[in-house]
């Protein structure tokens, strides 16, 4: 079995790592040219051009990754099942800088809704954007 990585990446620019994969390997965006494709991820989670992806990818694509423009492994960790997103995620909370990033793009302060009968419901984000089974 080949080894695989599950990790958090957090993409400063979409645009512009769109606009990289057009330059570098326009075979890994979809057909209208505005996602890139071709390994397990989340559906990212966005605020302004910022974005994070949960992925599973092989140590050669983490690797890829890491050297792109734009692009910070925030946490990462070999998958070994579903326990991995755990290891993950307690990497993540655990490095200060990699959260600040975190949560610089995923907000998961306590937010106020207004329930529809007078009331308010108090909702709070999990901690969690998304992970892989």
């Amino acid at each position: 079995m080949r080894p695989m990585i599950d990790g958090i990446l957090h993409i400063a620019d979409v645009p512009a790592l769109v606009a990289f994969f057009a330059a570098h390997a326009p075979d890994k965006l979809d057909e209208d040219g505005k996602s890139i494709t071709g390994f397990a991820r989340t559906p990212t989670v966005a605020r302004g051009v910022s974005a994070l992806t949960y992925v599973r990818v092989t140590p050669e694509e983490e690797a890829a990754f890491a050297a792109m423009p734009g692009v910070t492994v925030l946490a990462r960790a070999d998958h070994t099942g579903p326990e991995t997103a755990d290891v993950v995620y307690a990497a993540l909370f655990a490095d200060p800088e990699a959260l600040a990033l975190y949560d610089a793009v995923y907000d998961r302060s306590p937010i106020t809704l207004d329930d529809g009968d007078g009331g308010v419901l108090n909702f709070t984000p999990p901690e969690r954007f998304g992970a892989m089974a």
